[in-house]
């Protein structure tokens, strides 16, 4: 039993060791890796920080659309956000158009940076006229990581 149990001790440590070696640029959240195709779109967006963004949130000055799928706003989202699944934008956005004022901003979010679903609902809103359109790049983990206010269940 102990050769076994030693056996597997050495070989997770080798491949521990290759993995590092081959992708040492991980190692560090700092040296995030983001797709090229990511940081294209996102340098045609308008965004916001998590500080600016709970500005707008305290002072009632954006509407917030989470753009993950409805299982994740079900577990957890920003208070009052509404959702819009970036694959569902034609179903869901005739439900919340009301809220969606041309001239009220419109913070879009999702799992972060590197995350491209609120940039596919910012697309879509800005294809049918919105041009106050933000991606808040930090999403949903920047907000939780603040500890900002939260709601969890179906209701915004």
């Amino acid at each position: 039993m102990f050769i076994i149990t030693a056996a597997i001790y050495v070989i997770s440590l080798v491949v521990g060791i290759l993995i590092h070696a081959v992708m040492p640029q991980l190692e560090t959240p700092d040296k995030l890796i983001v797709p090229q195709s990511y940081l294209q779109q996102i340098s045609a967006m308008k965004t916001i920080s998590i500080e600016d963004a709970y500005s707008d949130y305290t002072n009632n000055d954006a509407v917030f659309i989470d753009s993950r799928d409805n299982a994740e706003y079900r577990e957890g989202h920003i208070k009052g956000a509404i959702s819009i699944p970036y694959d569902r934008f034609q179903q869901y956005y005739p439900l919340y158009q009301k809220l969606l004022t041309k001239d009220k901003k419109i913070i879009t979010y999702c799992h972060g940076t590197g995350c491209g679903l609120s940039v596919d609902v910012a697309k879509d809103l800005m294809a049918i006229g919105y041009t106050n359109v933000y991606v808040m790049t930090e999403g949903w983990p920047g907000w939780i990581d603040a500890r900002l206010p939260i709601s969890v269940g179906k209701e915004p």
